[in-house]
């Protein structure tokens, strides 16, 4: 007589054991649902740190080009570099895009601690009654300020401002529609992919420096380009964090 099979778990014998096993298996890529989650934390404990000095730099990089700015639009006699003279020629976009932009781009990490989050939910929803505002009026005058300002970078520059600008305003408007309707994870997400576009600013900052010390390019040559580049490696960038830190 065959000797009778021996059981696993809930009852399996040992063979279908082994194929649920390596179901499970396959369905985490090939990887053992263990170490596929091991392998997750460890991506979050490096990716979180790493965005969060990235955002920090960020930040810090958004405040010294925004008072050298609003000092030249100060200035006397006016500025008249190329770059900073269409900020004199149009004080008030200047104005409403760059004040608005400091304020969310200051205060919107704050929005990001789980601490705050999760101890002061009140601080948490007043900082956003502000800082949505803030970040639409400042998009909106990006958009103007790309038709008003005179051109520089070339049609390059405009066009990404055309390209980033209504995404921007759309993902706001997502952001908004998600928290009105109590959908916290998908509210998170939408503004993840707000602030990396507005921190794309310094990006583009970061870039031009780039060029300039590697190819040696002056910054009206290589504008349109970093443009480009900064807003869609912070898009990208949004992407990795969201998925890294989805819950």
């Amino acid at each position: 007589m065959p000797a009778p099979s021996r059981t696993g778990p809930r009852g399996l014998t040992s063979i279908q054991a082994r194929e649920e096993n390596a179901l499970r298996i396959h369905a985490h890529g090939g990887a053992h649902p263990t170490a596929s989650r091991c392998h997750a934390s460890t991506l979050t404990a490096i990716a979180i740190p790493l965005g969060w000095a990235a955002v920090a730099l960020s930040v810090l990089i958004l405040l010294v080009f925004a008072t050298i700015r609003l000092l030249d639009m100060t200035a006397a006699p006016p500025s008249t570099d190329l770059f900073a003279v269409r900020y004199v020629q149009h004080p008030g976009v200047a104005l409403l895009h760059i004040l608005p932009g400091l304020v969310f781009l200051t205060l919107g990490p704050l929005q990001f601690v789980a601490r705050i989050r999760r101890q002061r939910i009140g601080l948490h929803r007043l900082l956003g009654r502000v800082l949505v505002p803030c970040a639409a009026v400042s998009g909106v005058f990006a958009l103007v300020a790309s038709f008003r300002f005179p051109a520089f970078g070339g049609v390059s520059t405009q066009a990404a401002t055309l390209f980033f600008g209504p995404i921007f305003l759309f993902s706001l408007a997502k952001a908004f529609r998600h928290i009105r309707r109590k959908e916290i994870s998908l509210h998170r997400e939408w503004m993840i992919r707000v602030f990396a576009l507005a921190m794309g600013v310094a990006s583009i900052r970061v870039f031009i420096g780039l060029f300039q010390a590697i190819g040696g390019l002056g910054i009206e040559e290589v504008f349109g380009t970093t443009f480009w580049l900064g807003f869609g490696v912070n898009l990208v960038a949004a992407e990795v964090w969201i998925n890294v830190t989805r819950r």
